[in-house]
């Protein structure tokens, strides 16, 4: 089992983690779309989505439980920890708690399994990288994962904070915003939707922080690219 999970080389490792990289993908997809009032007449799609998700990840929790050497170091470590918080706000809702089978943070918190994507990347590191080019696309797709993660995470917390905001009224309106805010480095009167809280100024500020690291990160990316297609080589350090 630990082969399977862990180790790029075994015939199984491949295939496990591309399905779950696929129900990862689907489940955030389906977390996205359940918050348009337009799509409200899915909600028994959303719920089977979600629940054969849980009980995917949840398997998937228990055996990387089981099959790591020192379990402690698995449960309370940081893609433990992500993996056991991935799952737990369903669980939640599943309980009888009437106030949290509406509460709009259990959704974002969900969105954490968006992390997993890179423990995914991460172990398919040694298995795909092969050369310096393979590095450079791989550090690409990083870039956009990392992108992918932002937008999810802070277009799902200004859905949070800004509740009753009509600009704000589905993870997608605020995933739009985050993306044009997060692109357009510090937005602008080209932005629409305009945070009408304080807490939503905060998650504003901190986008447009976030728009700045991932413009340094892209424009060092890209210009290692153009140095390998131009120059045949890495820099040395």
């Amino acid at each position: 089992m630990r082969v399977i999970l862990e180790d790029p080389a075994s015939r199984g490792f491949l295939m496990v983690n591309d399905i779950l990289a696929a129900f990862t993908i689907l489940s955030v997809i389906s977390i996205v779309l359940e918050t348009v009032p337009a799509f409200v007449h899915l909600k028994p799609l959303f719920d089977t989505v979600e629940y054969t998700t849980v009980a995917v990840f949840t398997l998937e929790y228990f055996a990387r439980m089981y099959a790591a050497p020192r379990k402690r170091d698995y449960i309370f470590g940081f893609f433990g920890i992500i993996d056991l918080l991935a799952i737990a706000p369903t669980y939640l809702t599943l309980a009888n708690f009437t106030f949290l089978k509406t509460a709009r943070v259990l959704r974002i918190l969900r969105f954490l399994r968006a992390i997993r994507l890179a423990k995914i990347a991460e172990l398919r590191t040694f298995s795909e990288v092969e050369n310096n080019a393979s590095l450079y696309w791989l550090n690409i797709g990083i870039y956009f994962l990392a992108l992918m993660c932002v937008v999810l995470f802070l277009g799902g917390l200004m859905y949070v904070v800004e509740e009753g905001n009509a600009d704000f009224s589905s993870i997608p309106l605020g995933m739009l915003w985050a993306t044009k805010v997060v692109l357009g480095g510090l937005g602008g009167s080209t932005i629409a939707q305009v945070p009408a809280t304080a807490l939503g100024e905060g998650v504003a500020i901190f986008t447009r922080f976030c728009g700045l690291l991932l413009l340094g990160l892209l424009i060092h990316v890209v210009g290692n690219v153009i140095r390998l297609g131009l120059l045949g080589k890495t820099r040395k350090k």
